[in-house]
């Protein structure tokens, strides 16, 4: 019975395959060079209601940059599968000779008809940038090129051409997926020189109480809860960290990740040493000694002051560059000491009412703006001079 189905798909492209059935669709598990697949999928199709038409969001040329970039640099990469569409008359599922008729999962060979076209439903940006990777490494002997025509690109393949359904699983995939906190994400990925020197040189000391060999640092969440224990989340922690290094200049992201690994690849030994000594200078200040050697004292300390806010710790660490590196008012030692005296209890007697403290509500004030009017305050405090000035 196989092999009469796979002679009726004579002059078929044949792909090894697994199929099985979700939801009562024929879909299929395949993989192919991402050489070849920029060959046989369509143009990217935009979300139009009014016509009917596409499955994809508007394109992030930014984003679709940042992955070509990420495949062209990193002999390692890693990609998830890309969820494509075709309809039954230009493609065929053909089980392997013998496979039992109700086993849910078989292995077989998927025919698609030469020239026809996969619709992508979703992974708009990664075809995106394999197809720009791919058109600037066309020449036979280039590096990029050999790893992609010797690389795989894991492809489910939907045998289903009806749009309407289309769109409604593009928008199913995008409510059930669950992205990754930042504090998860960015510590786990090493090639960032900063999470490096972070992870393995850093927080698992035993001499930076504020970490407590990374007992303190919370990393499954963005934000600690108000009654944990952990002192700060990873993101706030590595945001904080580099702040301290490169100051508030650069706005975006990834002009700030860029100044971090350049300082770190300048002097990696200085870096590591200039974080630990802050870190364990803000440890020493009276408020956080106290609560790190109480019975919830964390949590208390988080009900009567503002010290473990995330802004607050970004505020201390722009106004410590400032002074250290940039006006080199105080040496670090000496401008840890010199916070002791700030007071960053809460209640309308704070210096940080009018910036990270609402003056009407006294409740704290989220956004850059805020916590950098902050470190303005904490700059008088150490005796410079603010930027407003």
């Amino acid at each position: 019975m196989a092999e009469a189905k796979q002679q009726r798909m004579f002059g078929f492209v044949p792909y090894p395959a697994i199929g099985y059935r979700m939801g009562g669709r024929q879909m299929v598990a395949t993989a192919m060079t991402p050489v070849e697949y920029t060959g046989v999928v369509g143009p990217r199709e935009v979300w139009d209601p009014l016509s009917g038409g596409g499955t994809n969001r508007k394109e992030d040329k930014a984003h679709r940059q940042r992955i070509a970039k990420y495949i062209e640099e990193t002999e390692d990469y890693v990609l998830n599968s890309i969820l494509v569409y075709i309809g039954q008359a230009d493609a065929r599922f053909v089980p392997d000779e013998g496979a039992p008729d109700g086993q849910p999962v078989k292995t077989g060979v998927l025919y698609v008809r030469p020239g026809a076209k996969f619709k992508v439903g979703d992974g708009g940006h990664r075809t995106g940038a394999y197809t720009d990777v791919v058109e600037a490494h066309r020449e036979l002997d280039d590096d990029v090129y050999q790893r992609l025509v010797a690389s795989g690109q894991p492809i489910i393949v939907v045998l289903d051409d009806d749009h309407v359904r289309r769109a409604q699983d593009f928008t199913d995939l995008q409510k059930n997926a669950k992205p990754l906190s930042a504090s998860i994400g960015q510590s786990m990925d090493r090639r960032r020189a900063l999470n490096r020197i972070l992870i393995e040189k850093i927080i698992k000391r035993d001499d930076v109480p504020l970490f407590t060999e990374g007992r303190r640092v919370e990393f499954l969440t963005d934000t600690p809860g108000k009654l944990s224990a952990k002192t700060m989340s990873y993101k706030t922690l590595r945001y904080a960290s580099g702040t301290l290094l490169v100051g508030t200049g650069l706005r975006d992201t990834r002009g700030w990740e860029d100044a971090v690994e350049l300082k770190i690849a300048s002097d990696e030994k200085g870096v590591v040493a200039k974080i630990v000594e802050f870190w364990q200078g803000l440890g020493e200040l009276p408020a956080l000694k106290e609560s790190l050697g109480r019975e919830k004292g964390i949590a208390l300390l988080r009900n009567d002051t503002w010290l473990l806010s995330a802004n607050v710790l970004y505020a201390i660490s722009a106004a410590v560059h400032r002074v250290v590196f940039e006006d080199k008012r105080l040496d670090l030692s000496a401008c840890m000491k010199e916070l002791h005296s700030f007071d960053f209890s809460r209640g309308r007697n704070s210096p940080l009412v009018g910036t990270l403290v609402d003056p009407g509500t006294f409740k704290a004030v989220a956004g850059r703006s805020a916590w950098e009017g902050a470190a303005d305050v904490i700059v008088e405090h150490l005796g410079g001079r603010s930027e407003s000035n």
